[in-house]
């Protein structure tokens, strides 16, 4: 078993983080069922993925919690992962921080252990990277374009 623990900044304010992450699912809604079809790359590789999220509120958290689960959207020969995407406020709650913490088992036996040893770790952890990039740009481009939409109103409507 391999773990994976990485993180990310995202500049928006950090009560639109709950909002941001439905929207983000919402827009890669899987046929069916409560899941997300994404693409996560590492580096030149890209795999199509289904990626649930469940709220995985516990008592005292004052920020989003979630189990998250991914496996490839094809059979193979590919990890699963299991783990936790939280949310957790910057400095000024002007940004947060989505941190994503798991674990996944490399297929393959024990040629599989060493392929994960060598390389297969560094792709599990850009492809986590990845994934949060891509949540991170969606909420930013988000919370940009509210912006620009509050600002563009015409003054009688504000």
């Amino acid at each position: 078993m391999s773990s994976i623990d990485e993180k990310v900044l995202v500049h928006a304010p950090l009560a639109s983080a709950a909002r941001f992450l439905e929207r983000y699912m919402a827009a890669h809604a899987a046929p069916a069922g409560n899941a997300a079809l994404v693409t996560l790359r590492a580096g030149e590789l890209e795999k199509g993925a289904v990626v649930s999220l469940v709220a995985a509120r516990r008592p005292g958290d004052m920020t989003p919690r979630y189990a998250i689960h991914w496996e490839s959207e094809q059979p193979g020969p590919y990890p699963v992962f299991d783990g936790e995407l939280t949310v957790a406020g910057d400095e000024d709650y002007n940004a947060f921080w989505l941190t994503l913490e798991g674990v996944y088992v490399p297929p393959g036996g024990i040629a599989g252990q060493v392929f994960d040893a060598m390389i297969g770790r560094h792709i599990a952890e850009a492809t986590a990277r990845g994934l949060l990039t891509q949540i991170r740009d969606a909420g930013e481009g988000l919370f940009a374009a509210e912006e620009r939409a509050k600002h563009s109103a015409h003054p009688s409507e504000r």
